[in-house]
Formats: structure tokens, sequence, C-alpha cells
């Protein structure tokens, strides 16, 4: 991955996952021109997540609510040491049950708000929930990035995260599958986390099969999922010499 290969030593115990799901494929011309220039660097993260996130963890002194970190914040954190004189700010955008048609029609007043060089765009979980039409899900996903594009900015999609216990449910994979093409004919990265995520069952990195997932297991799965988005956004810096676009 060039650039990224300190990030990748990084996250190599056990942030692993095939190269193939983690390299950019495409550059990141725009974020790349704004930490050249070293100027105040916005990452924008749009999810349909809850804003908030607590769970129950079970001590020695008796059951405590705690507060969860996110990805994003792992992002923030590794990017700022790694372009120190960037001044990078990852800003979160948490619509809750939002599908992509939803998070499309936001998408053009979030960009003049955060004015960002970067956004990245986790959709399809609520898609996939309802039952969306994939044809209607990817025309929302092609419009929202040519939103992103007419507005100065760079893209990253990533996909619905991987959970035995819901999988069953819902068809995520024909979600995932719209979202590789989107990001294929965009010329944008993907970041496919349900693959990466069932890779880990797979391989007993971490088990996602528990009806109680404890904190530590939150934590450690944001930070990978962090270190390998910052590993793809280094990497689609580093391809900036493919020209933009």
């Amino acid at each position: 991955m060039g650039g990224a290969s300190g990030v990748a030593a990084e996250t190599a115990k056990v942030c692993a996952a095939p190269s193939a799901l983690t390299r950019a494929g495409f550059s990141l011309p725009r974020l790349a021109r704004s930490l050249e220039k070293k100027e105040p660097t916005t990452i924008l993260v749009v999810n349909s997540a809850t804003t908030t996130k607590r769970l129950t963890d079970a001590g020695a002194a008796g059951s405590k609510s705690v507060a969860l970190r996110s990805f994003p914040s792992y992002i923030e954190e590794t990017l700022r040491a790694r372009y120190p004189e960037g001044g990078v700010v990852v800003t979160t955008r948490s619509q809750p049950r939002a599908t992509a048609e939803t998070i499309r029609d936001e998408l053009p007043a979030m960009l003049a708000e955060a004015r960002p060089a970067l956004v990245i765009w986790q959709t399809g979980t609520f898609d996939a929930i309802l039952g969306a039409e994939t044809s209607i899900f990817s025309d929302a996903v092609d419009t929202g990035i040519g939103y992103v594009h007419d507005a100065g900015a760079d893209l990253i999609l990533v996909s619905p995260q991987y959970s035995p216990r819901t999988d069953f449910a819902f068809d995520i994979g024909a979600y995932t599958n719209a979202l590789r093409w989107a990001a294929r004919l965009g010329g944008v990265p993907f970041f496919d986390r349900y693959a990466i995520m069932h890779f880990w069952e797979d391989e007993g990195i971490f088990d996602f099969d528990t009806a109680r997932p404890s904190p530590s297991l939150f934590d450690d799965v944001h930070s990978c999922i962090g270190r390998l988005l910052v590993g793809m956004i280094v990497d689609g810096v580093d391809l900036r010499t493919l020209g933009s676009r």
C-alpha cells in the first residue's frame, strides 16, 4: 500500500484483513491537496446509526453504563498523528434509521455546512431492513456520489456491518453489491465492512455471535475499523499521482 505500510504494520496483529478489502483502488485528490496545503481538513462521516451508544459493563463494583467510542474518533486520532500540520477534524452526522434516499436528500445541506475534503458514507443497513428496491437504493447512492463531488469533496462508501445474529433476517448482500458497483462506476473507494467483519468471524479474530457484546469488543472492533479505514485513506492520498477526476 505504499505510504500506508506504516498503518498496515500497526494493524497486522489484531486488525488483519485481506488486502483486496482495504486498498483504495481510486485516488483521493481533493483530500490530498488539502493535506499538502496543510489547511484545516474536515472529514465528514455520514451514517444511519444512533448518535450515542452505551453498553452495560458488569465489573467488580457492579454494572455501569459505559459510553462507547466509535470508529470516527480513531480515524481522527490516527490521521492527526500522521498529518500533524493538516488540522484534521472528523465530524459525524448520524441519521438514525435513515435510508440512502433520506441521506441523499440531506447531503447538500450537510456538505454546505461541513465543507469537507472527504466524506465517509455508510449506508444500506435500513434499506436492507425495509427491503427497499435495490435499483432505488443504487440511484440514491449514485446521486449522492455526484453531490459529494460537486461540492469539491472525495468520498469513501462503507457497507453495513456484519452480525451473525441478524444476518438471516434480511439480505445485506444485495445492497453491498450495489454499493460496490456504485463505487466502481463513480470512481470512489469502497470499504466493505461487512466482508471484513465476516472474515474476522470466520478466522476467530472476533466473536460476534453473542447476545450481550462487551464494551471491550465494541471498542476493539471500532478501533480496527477506524485504523483500516485510515489505511485506505492513506492509500487513496498516495494514489493522487494518477490524477484528479
